[in-house]
């Protein structure tokens, strides 16, 4: 073969090349385009649809009772970490009634002397100690950390009725756990913003995290959203309903968790979705921020938000999103394929389309060399004359032209978002890291791929690769204004005053008053304020009803069930929802609840539903009633409408099994 012969093959190589990789960029980037203007179009939606309504605020945050949280904390030779991330939420988060449950390995002793000598300070903190050594893959921690949450509940006579799973390194927001209060039970599962903290800019790898979260939370999730239900949950972050638990029980029995999964989370969310349970991603500002429209969101305290340190170095990063890789593109598509829901398959290709695209990516680079290489040679640069790949009216060169168009619309998408976020400095720079962002994915995926092939010829099993977080962990650039006001202690007023404050008719002191009504008042005084707070029934102001029905809920008089039934038909979900736990709390409970659903009322119904449903404590009460009274058909058709009759046995079954269950983690231990 002649010379020339060789440079007209070499050039016909590299078209095929450069037709492979442009058309694969196009499409992709056709589709990452479809998300860029969704996001648009739902911020246009959510502006002309939901304008007029009032917005979240830190004062309706507050007025919700709080539920009993748990929250799950996996943790391997996490001692470094774990002691400060758990202290910022004891110290900083706005929120009361929850319990820490940190998982541990007896093999992992520093962990564990962390986590002792905090519990010693605090009790809502409960150490649990994995009954196999460690590593094991973080479901199976999580496996074990939701059995001792059962375990506590049946020693302490309680009910959680929400889990919040985090890791050791999370800056958990101060109103995060409030948020995941206000919206459960009425929704099933939350997911919050993920985003990695803001740090010096020549942690390029870690800003690489920040660039792509950005994008995937701040964009594509709200739309996959809209566009099919399916909201992929990144494991920290994630606050559920108890019902969430109790349905997977049922199908998975104690593997709520896939242990088969390097992705968890993700296989956790899909399962969530095909069963029809429902799951949102909150992205907001409460209306009580008022910094300026240009303030990066990282500078707003009021965007609630959950933050961490990324890995800084370029190895622990390829390592990490290996596992992501595998667990997400990989064993879930072998687990699970693509499901029945056409609505979801757009999505699960954007999933899965990371080992084209890094290829493309690849083919690309090279392709661009051998345009400078033969742009050189052009202008006499190097001594080879590589013959040109574009010719002008070709179709390759207007397919180039509009892979051209697309990469622009996206790096200007790109930028946009990222500053949004981190401000313009962050945007620009993001533009220049996209190599890095490629390298380290592209690395990620031929590993993936390398590894999951080598376990499919029984050859190596893919195990659990541990991300160290050697960085630590960070805080919050600002801390909500007022934060702290519901972490103060109930102040109890004078008689006189209270009466006095009750029919001011100020909203401010109305508020203050209801949440200072003491329980221990004299009859007398008792019947004077129940005249009051039953005038606040009927107030416009859907805070003051709030409030009304969670102070309710505070004193349970049993003269004040009529009050609370009342709140119960509420149209405001927050007044209904406070009403219902404040009914619950009643021995006349069963005799108000047949009433109300005999009513017919729809608020009413689903707000007792909803609690039933994810509260033992108020299955147990239904349950004895229903053992009570076999005849009634109303709560004939509330077992038979539900899942509650199969809880209920789960209930009992739960109930025979836990001593042995105790006495295997007491061994363990």
């Amino acid at each position: 073969m002649e010379f020339t012969d060789a440079l007209v093959l070499l050039r016909d190589v590299f078209i095929v090349l450069t037709w492979f990789s442009a058309t694969i960029f196009v499409v992709s980037g056709c589709q990452d385009l479809m998300y860029d203007v969704g996001a648009y179009a739902l911020t246009l939606y959510r502006k002309f649809v939901f304008g007029n309504r009032e917005r979240l605020t830190t004062e309706k945050l507050r007025s919700r009772e709080e539920q009993l949280l748990a929250v799950m904390v996996p943790a391997w030779n996490e001692g470094d970490v774990v002691a400060k991330m758990v202290a910022n939420i004891i110290d900083r988060v706005e929120y009361r009634n929850y319990v820490i449950f940190v998982g541990t390995y007896p093999n992992d002793a520093a962990t564990q002397q962390a986590v002792d000598e905090l519990a010693v300070k605090h009790r809502q903190l409960i150490k649990v100690i994995n009954p196999r050594p460690g590593p094991t893959c973080k479901a199976d921690c999580l496996n074990n950390v939701y059995e001792t949450i059962k375990l506590y509940e049946h020693k302490h006579g309680v009910n959680f009725d929400m889990i919040a799973m985090h890791d050791a390194e999370d800056v958990v927001h101060p109103y995060g756990f409030a948020l995941y209060n206000y919206l459960i039970p009425r929704v099933d599962a939350i997911q919050l913003p993920i985003l990695p903290l803001p740090t010096d800019h020549r942690r390029v790898v870690h800003w690489v995290y920040a660039d792509e979260f950005c994008e995937n939370h701040m964009k594509d999730v709200p739309v996959r959203e809209k566009i099919s239900g399916f909201v992929p949950f990144a494991g920290v972050g994630t606050g559920f309903s108890r019902r969430v638990f109790h349905a997977l029980e049922k199908v998975s029995g104690h593997e709520i968790f896939n242990e088969k999964s390097m992705a968890e989370d993700y296989s956790m969310s899909k399962k969530l979705r095909m069963m029809g349970l429902k799951t949102i991603f909150v992205n907001l500002v409460l209306a009580d921020d008022k910094s300026p429209w240009w303030t990066p969101l990282y500078k707003r305290p009021g965007f609630i938000s959950n933050w961490a340190y990324f890995p800084f170095d370029f190895t622990r990063s390829v390592r990490q999103k290996t596992r992501w890789i595998i667990g997400i593109s990989l064993q879930e598509w072998e687990h699970s394929g693509w499901g029945p829901d056409p609505k979801m398959y757009e999505g699960l290709i954007k999933d899965r389309k990371v080992f084209a695209a890094m290829t493309a990516s690849f083919i690309g680079y090279i392709v661009l060399l051998y345009m400078l290489v033969a742009l050189g040679s052009y202008h006499g640069l190097f001594p080879v004359k590589l013959l040109p790949i574009l010719t002008p009216g070709t179709p390759i060169t207007l397919l180039l032209n509009v892979a051209a168009c697309v990469m622009s619309l996206r790096l200007a998408q790109r930028l946009i978002t990222i500053s949004r976020v981190y401000g313009v400095t962050a945007g620009v720079l993001s533009i220049a890291r996209i190599p890095v962002s490629n390298v380290i994915n592209g690395l990620a995926a031929f590993r993936a791929l390398q590894a999951f092939a080598r376990e499919r010829q029984g050859k190596t099993p893919v195990k659990w690769d541990k991300t160290q977080h050697v960085e630590g962990v960070g805080s919050l650039p600002t801390d909500p204004a007022g934060m702290g006001e519901s972490r103060k202690q109930r102040v109890v007023l004078p008689f006189e005053e209270l009466i006095e404050m009750l029919d001011s008719g100020d909203r401010k002191e109305v508020l203050t008053a209801l949440n200072s009504v003491p329980r221990d008042l004299e009859p007398s005084q008792r019947l004077d304020t129940l005249q009051r707070m039953s005038g606040l029934a009927d107030s416009e102001d859907s805070q003051v009803r709030a409030t009304l029905a969670k102070s309710l809920g505070f004193v349970v008089w049993p003269e004040a069930l009529g009050i609370v039934e009342k709140l119960v038909r509420d149209r405001q979900w927050i007044v209904r929802a406070n009403a219902v736990k404040a009914l619950f709390k009643s021995p006349d409970v069963m005799e108000i609840v047949e009433a109300l659903l005999l009513s017919g009322d729809k608020f009413a119904s689903e707000v007792i539903m909803r609690t039933v449903e994810q509260d033992r404590i108020a299955r147990a009460v239904v349950f004895e009633r229903v053992l009570a009274h076999p005849e009634s058909i109303v709560f004939g058709q509330l077992v038979a409408k539900s899942t509650i009759l199969e809880w209920l046995y789960a209930d009992w079954c739960l109930a025979q099994t836990l001593p042995a269950v105790e006495l295997s983690h007491q061994e363990a231990a």
